[in-house]
């Protein structure tokens, strides 16, 4: 069974999750309302006479030290010991870096951020990470560039190739992300070429109605029995920022012999009263735009 969040930090993050015990609001009306909260707690900071929103030097000063704590914590030891003969047999050649939420504001998102971070120096990954998130502002935007990262600017929801071996990271980002990019891939070369850090597909299909599944989680559901899953530790002294993760990464050659109808595919689209993401039109709908963050 999966822990359930209980920070007591709040943030307006980048998939409509909250840093709480809340449970996700649902619904286009409650997702445009929390839109707007968000436009208005952006319009109202502080601002900064150096930067405009955040002051980026002491903030890369303090996730700097929040990057070293990490690395030197068992926990990240322990991880790392239960992941990285997978990761090192895939030979990863991209990781993209989904939904990690609001840096500046929640500290979630900031641990989430230095594990990859430090994952990516233990597996020797000499390329840059890629990040998304429909609500990164110009400034996060500018941190992530001085962390040696690239922030990409289209909201795919989630329906990225897999054309070369890589390593998703969505770090407690919507099921609606992982069920969208595994339709992506839904083909026995493309699977092959995805390892995945992202909540449980066990707790998932343990915790919710089939219904809902059937709905919202369908490739999900039907891959599960050919994924390998590797739970992270329950041991960070902070016990909300990795609960419920798991590495996952698919059995080809059990997948090797499913029948040809295992393959057959519809694009997921989703009820609005189910919806956990952000999709591109809800994002044009925001009073802060990704046109207006990346000018």
């Amino acid at each position: 069974m999966s822990e359930e969040n209980s920070s007591a930090v709040q943030s307006f993050d980048g998939f409509i999750q909250v840093c709480s015990k809340k449970k996700n609001r649902r619904g286009q009306k409650n997702l445009q309302a929390r839109s707007a909260d968000f436009s208005s707690a952006y319009a109202t900071r502080e601002l900064s006479a150096d930067s405009g929103y955040v002051n980026i030097k002491p903030f890369l000063r303090r996730y700097a030290e929040t990057e070293c704590d990490l690395r030197l914590s068992t926990f990240f030891t322990d991880a790392t010991e239960k992941i990285f003969p997978f990761l090192e047999q895939a030979q990863i050649e991209a990781i993209v870096c989904l939904g990690l939420g609001r840096l500046s504001e929640c500290a979630i998102s900031r641990h989430q951020l230095a594990f990859i971070r430090c994952l990516q120096e233990k597996i020797n990954f000499k390329g840059e990470i890629q990040f998304y998130d429909p609500i990164f502002n110009r400034d996060e935007v500018k941190i992530l560039q001085d962390l040696e990262g690239i922030v990409l600017t289209e909201n795919l929801e989630g329906k990225y190739l897999a054309d070369r071996k890589t390593l998703f990271y969505l770090p407690h980002c919507p099921k609606q992300i992982s069920n969208n990019l595994l339709w992506k891939n839904w083909q026995l070369d493309l699977l092959s070429n995805i390892i995945l850090i992202s909540n449980s597909f066990e707790s998932i299909l343990t915790n919710s109605p089939r219904r809902f599944l059937d709905a919202n989680a369908k490739f999900i559901l039907e891959i599960a029995k050919y994924c390998v899953e590797i739970r992270f530790p329950v041991n960070y002294k902070y016990t909300d920022i990795f609960n419920d993760i798991s590495l996952h990464c698919f059995d080809i050659a059990a997948l090797k012999g499913v029948h040809s109808d295992f393959w057959k595919s519809v694009e997921p689209h989703y009820n609005v009263d189910t919806l956990e993401l952000i999709t591109r039109e809800i994002q044009q709908n925001l009073k802060v735009t990704n046109d207006d963050i990346h000018s």
